[in-house]
């Protein structure tokens, strides 16, 4: 017994060595190719894949369980999460700067594109069983059918970026920012007052349902509850340095469109992005013009797929799942294309719109979980009838 124990502790320490070895040098060739700053962000994004993959910390599972089950513990998670980062975030907002540079947060209008876009978004990230975050982590940890919503997710939001404009042109309202209003205490508590009402909520709704409560913290916590305490706190820590580091909140679905556009031009088709109104805004034409390495966005996302790779590799959790049947591609398929489309006309997914959102002060970010629960909530139920029927 002895002697296979430390063969496992020897198989386990060549593997950290493997990864952290492969990490070094994927870390060394960004910072070649793109500079220490695009290094610095692969490896952000390599620490949340890392956090998103081991805690199995999902949006969309945990949204799912929410509806279908009147399961909270991985909402009640998300809620933490927001408490946590607001905390962090909003002074460092509130101040314009942070470490020594500028920051700012994301404050969108409130309108028809955001409610129908993240409304979309919902239904789409049930369908294809992921939200973006979810997609890239569960990717790297060997799903492969995760690489169809990725591919499609990019597709959906390359289209989106044509109707753009339209989109922009209908109902629009300023945009509604928290600090401006009540400044940073008024807007930390504000924001402190909804997620604990929500968490609140949701929790004696469980209550009432199963007369008792999954729980995060404490002698009753189960492995998965203490996991997804960890990861709500890791992921609002690093949403925070990323603040500092990049001058922005985390976002993922920014990348998607540039995925798709580049893979167009590599292909040879014309489609005259210069001219629609999204590609000339000047951070979407300088991503355009730039290579993919040179794109926070793209190279943070990559991280987060290789973050995953590398714990599943480290814990042997990594397995190559390609089983997939004809009718599952159609529905991740869709729920791609509508993930792309609603992240464009929504101003993001679940982290850019909604957390992100939320942590930066920007009401969008509240109405953006409401218009997305509702999506959800439409594919659980429809779901549920063609069940019972």
């Amino acid at each position: 017994m002895l002697s296979i124990s430390n063969n496992q502790v020897q198989m386990s320490f060549v593997r950290l060595l493997a990864v952290c070895g492969v990490t070094c040098l994927s870390i060394g060739f960004v910072f070649e190719q793109a500079g220490q700053k695009q290094a610095g962000v692969l490896l952000l994004g390599i620490l949340l894949g890392i956090v998103l993959f081991y805690t199995t910390f999902s949006f969309s599972n945990g949204w799912r369980r929410l509806v279908a089950e009147k399961k909270s513990l991985w909402f009640r998670a998300q809620m933490l999460m927001i408490i946590v980062a607001s905390l962090l975030m909003l002074p460092a907002l509130g101040e314009g700067s942070l470490w020594g540079g500028s920051v700012r947060g994301y404050i969108r209008p409130l309108g028809l594109s955001l409610v129908v876009g993240a409304f979309i978004f919902g239904v789409g990230m049930q369908l294809a069983g992921s939200c973006a975050s979810g997609a890239l982590y569960n990717a790297g940890g060997g799903r492969l059918k995760m690489f169809i919503v990725i591919i499609m997710f990019a597709v959906g939001a390359l289209v989106g970026t044509a109707h753009y404009e339209w989109w922009m042109e209908q109902i629009n309202f300023e945009p509604v920012n928290f600090l401006t209003l009540y400044g940073v205490w008024g807007a930390v508590i504000l924001n402190l007052v909804i997620a604990g009402f929500l968490y609140y909520i949701f929790r004696l709704i469980e209550m009432r349902k199963y007369d008792r409560v999954e729980a995060l913290w404490g002698k009753q916590a189960s492995s998965t509850g203490r996991l997804l305490l960890g990861g709500a706190l890791a992921l609002a820590v690093l949403n925070f340095i990323t603040l500092g580091y990049i001058g922005r909140p985390w976002s993922v679905a920014n990348a998607f469109p540039l995925w798709g556009a580049k893979t167009t031009a590599f292909l040879g088709l014309e489609l005259d992005l210069d001219f629609w109104a999204y590609w000339i805004e000047p951070a979407a034409e300088q991503s355009l013009s730039g290579g993919l390495l040179d794109h926070v966005g793209s190279v943070m996302n990559l991280g987060v797929i290789g973050g995953a790779l590398a714990i599943s590799a480290v814990t042997v959790q990594f397995k190559v799942n390609y089983k997939v049947g004809f009718s599952e591609i159609l529905t991740i398929s869709a729920g791609g294309l509508m993930l792309g489309y609603g992240a464009i006309i929504g101003f993001g997914c679940n982290v850019g719109a909604f957390f992100s959102g939320v942590v930066s002060g920007s009401l969008h970010g509240w109405v953006w979980f409401l218009a997305a629960l509702l999506g959800t909530t439409v594919v659980v139920m429809f779901k549920k009838a063609l069940d019972s029927a």
